[in-house]
């Protein structure tokens, strides 16, 4: 038993550790791009579903973005039961920038909240398209530093985002969080379009069209920010970047408990499923993840600490909190870096339960 856990942590340390140092490299040399002058025609989409606790302030939110050109903000209730529809539609009498769409029967072509983007976008001619979900918060500036970061071969964008609040568990998330979102950006340096997260991620009218919409993924089995980010990003001579303009970022609320993190954490974890076919070199980093943090789990359960062990788990911990540092420095948050040896410990378990469940069982949106 232990030469075949040992056996694990090799397997699983190599690839892992080399596709961190990646990632590392990739993101000390990130930069901020500098405000354009370019304005296109901007159309922000947002699908909601039973958020009418936090519709008004995005909504003040999206009143306040000063863009100097033209744009507008659709918003989808995609069959809400409670007063979403109500407060969008009143807004949207209100400002004339804003148009509430409602969306009644469910739809047999794509998933909830595909459909309910699509029908968003199917209401406007806008050239360029920033999706935001209706928990996030973002300053007045936040659609035009996600402007500034197209030119001519830029396709899509992946905006930065993190979780709010202070309590440990929130701050848990938002380490989480910053994770994947710093081994999406990591990777971007390097070319390598991976994932990103509907919260702020901006492309291109045309490309979304090439990609032939959401109806491209016809087995509907990724979310919608993967499937962008993936295809998108895949075309031939077409960028995919992520923005570190500190004035893109946006902020997202923090699952109120542990079931509701579970839930969300599987949905995403869900997107795995056929990777190895989609790209086959995000799926031998998320094996890895996965082989890595089931072999510490074993070797914890033996009881059996050895040298390889504990040297292993030493370069993960230095090489993990590296990442996290340089995310928390970006964000201005460096004090919540006292919650890193918590999510360290954890990690173990919380890989091997999240990577089982994405890949059984139904998940959906809401």
């Amino acid at each position: 038993m232990s030469l075949f856990i040992g056996f694990l942590l090799i397997l699983g340390a190599i690839p892992y550790f080399t596709f961190v140092i990646i990632m590392i490299l990739g993101l000390r040399k990130a930069r901020p791009t500098h405000q354009s002058s370019n304005l296109p025609r901007v159309a922000v989409i947002v699908a909601a579903r039973d958020e009418a606790p936090n519709l008004p302030e995005l909504l003040d939110n999206l009143l306040a973005q000063n863009y100097a050109g033209d744009h507008s903000f659709i918003i989808a209730d995609d069959r809400s039961i409670d007063d979403t529809w109500s407060i969008i539609h009143k807004f949207s009498k209100a400002h004339s920038q804003f148009t509430a769409v409602r969306i009644v029967e469910e739809s047999s072509e794509m998933t909830g909240k595909k459909n309910a983007l699509t029908q968003c976008i199917k209401n406007t001619t806008a050239s360029l398209l920033i999706e935001t979900d209706a928990d996030c918060r973002m300053g007045p500036d936040w659609i035009s530093s996600i402007v500034s970061e197209f030119d001519e071969d830029t396709g899509i964008v992946v905006g930065f985002s993190s979780v709010r609040k202070r309590s440990v568990f929130a701050i848990y998330q938002a380490l989480d969080f910053l994770g994947i979102m710093m081994t999406n950006a990591g990777m971007l340096q390097h070319g390598k379009a991976w994932s990103g997260s509907g919260q702020n991620l901006a492309f291109k009218r045309v490309h979304f069209t090439t990609i032939g919409g959401f109806t491209g993924d016809p087995n509907q089995s990724i979310g919608d920010d993967f499937y962008l980010v993936q295809k998108i990003g895949k075309l031939r001579g077409v960028k995919a970047k992520f923005s570190w303009n500190p004035k893109s970022f946006v902020t997202t609320a923090p699952s109120e408990s542990i079931s509701a993190f579970y839930r969300q954490r599987k949905r995403w974890a869900s997107d795995s499923r056929g990777l190895h076919r989609k790209d086959p070199l995000f799926f031998v980093f998320l094996a890895s993840a996965f082989v890595l943090n089931t072999a510490i789990l074993l070797q914890l359960m033996s009881l059996q600490l050895s040298p390889l062990f504990l040297s292993i788990v030493g370069i993960k911990f230095c090489i993990e909190i590296i990442i996290v540092l340089i995310g928390l420095q970006k964000m201005n948050r460096l004090s919540d870096v006292g919650v890193f040896p918590l999510w360290f410990m954890l990690q173990p378990l919380y890989i091997p339960i999240m990577g089982i469940s994405g890949l059984i069982g139904k998940v959906s949106w809401k």
